[in-house]
């Protein structure tokens, strides 16, 4: 194994394709129902935005529960930050690199690695006594690098309109993608081991339905027609081709818990339920085929203004349950975008803290909870942050000073709800 660096983070500057992987990483679909006057978690998180340090942790709660409690972080954001690092220290259980996991940051071109995002951040891990995740092997149409793209001559002969899974530098085939698959883990497994807590096997391989994409862009079983589909030859093996990358990951990595990572399935319209459909039928057939397959990863990236479907995400939940599966949710934060423009800030967290409130009620009062993961703790990190900075969001559960914010109290709340009555109170 190779030793990784002492601890002591990089410093380097963002390239711009850098920026824009991180722009893209997240994607977001969830959901809210308005609030209506004051949430429960409101009066708390009055009394807590006044405080550095609350007296609870999110992770305090968590592990009253049983819960791992962690955030993403990448590097480059802000390479030296103290405060963050003290923030993760008190608050993590587990930490996800953001985008140093994946492919086409630390493989960029063929045979040619760059571990430093993914080493900060198994280093910032142990160095906090976390264990950290990785986020992710395969993911069906962003996050690989050009080489791990179709070949552009091909899109016009397979009749798929997605450009994103072609390159003209592109060689990916269906007798390289298998040697690239298992050459990609084990070079991970002889850097880092044996160590993750979580793998997200393939992330957002199943589809999400525009105008556009709905149905030309997926196949009967709900997956996009992308690169690793048509490479893994999913047109001929249909829901088994993933099979055999849970198997060899499983092999390599046997302590990880190895989760199909998915977004896109809370909102109360019926693109989300039939995906949720869609979902539930590969995990169905997945557990009786016996794929080593330990729970679901739901990114939870939720949308403060769209209906959440409290009624079918606790059916979705209750099924996988009886599957003998968890629910890890991976990339959790709040979206106030949506939300009309003339409300205080007041009114958008006491509206974003009641969705958070619901949705987690659902999960813990429905499901095997297993871990709790922010899409970064702090809310400046958070791509919706970045994204839209005339706004000053709070999509995560503290401020940029490392101040709790309504957010936190709400799911705060919520754990504590369920550790002291064995039911969680929604909003």
């Amino acid at each position: 194994m190779i030793t990784l660096p002492k601890p002591g983070l990089p410093r380097w500057r963002p390239t711009r394709r850098e920026m824009l992987w991180t722009a893209a990483a997240g994607a977001v679909l969830a959901s809210c129902r308005g609030a209506t006057g004051p949430a429960p978690a409101e009066a708390a998180s009055s009394h807590a935005a006044g405080a550095a340090e609350p007296a609870v942790t999110l992770r305090d709660a968590c592990r009253a529960l049983g819960i791992r409690h962690g955030a993403a972080r990448d590097h480059y954001i802000d390479p030296e930050d103290p405060m963050l690092d003290r923030l993760m220290a008190r608050e993590c259980d587990v930490v996800t690199p953001e985008n140093g996991g994946k492919w086409g940051v630390f493989q960029n071109t063929e045979g040619n690695y760059d571990w430093r995002r993914f080493d900060a951040a198994v280093e910032l891990a142990r160095s906090i006594g976390a264990t950290p995740n990785w986020h992710t092997i395969i993911w069906q149409h962003m996050g690989m690098p050009p080489y791990m793209k179709l070949p552009a001559s091909r899109q016009a002969e397979l009749g798929i309109s997605e450009s994103a899974y072609f390159s003209p530098e592109g060689t990916l085939s269906a007798e390289n993608v298998w040697p690239r698959f298992t050459g990609v883990v084990e070079a991970v497994r002889q850097r880092y081991g044996d160590i993750f807590y979580r793998i997200d096997v393939a992330n957002e391989v199943f589809f999400w339905e525009t105008a556009e994409s709905h149905p030309r862009q997926q196949d009967r079983y709900g997956f996009r027609r992308g690169m690793w589909w048509v490479a893994a030859g999913g047109e001929e093996k249909g829901p088994e081709w993933l099979d055999p990358f849970f198997h060899h990951t499983h092999k390599v990595f046997p302590k990880a818990k190895l989760v199909l990572n998915e977004f896109g399935i809370e909102i109360d319209e019926g693109w989300q339920q039939r995906k949720r459909a869609y979902l539930l039928d590969w995990l169905t057939g997945a557990v009786k085929r016996g794929v080593p397959i330990h729970g679901i990863g739901l990114q939870s990236h939720l949308i403060g203004g769209k209906p959440y479907d409290s009624a079918g995400m606790r059916k979705f939940l209750r099924a996988v349950d009886k599957l003998g599966l968890s629910v890890h949710l991976t990339e959790m934060d709040v979206d106030e975008t949506r939300l009309p423009r003339s409300w205080s800030r007041a009114e958008k967290d006491r509206a974003m803290a009641l969705l958070a409130r619901n949705y987690l009620a659902d999960v813990l009062d429905n499901s095997r909870l297993e871990e709790l993961c922010w899409w970064h703790l702090r809310s400046d990190l958070n791509f919706i942050a970045r994204q839209h900075a005339d706004l000053k969001p709070h999509p995560s559960p503290y401020d940029a000073n490392s101040r709790p914010l309504a957010l936190y109290a709400a799911v705060v709340d919520t754990l504590q709800d369920k550790a002291r009555t064995g039911k969680a109170r929604s909003g």
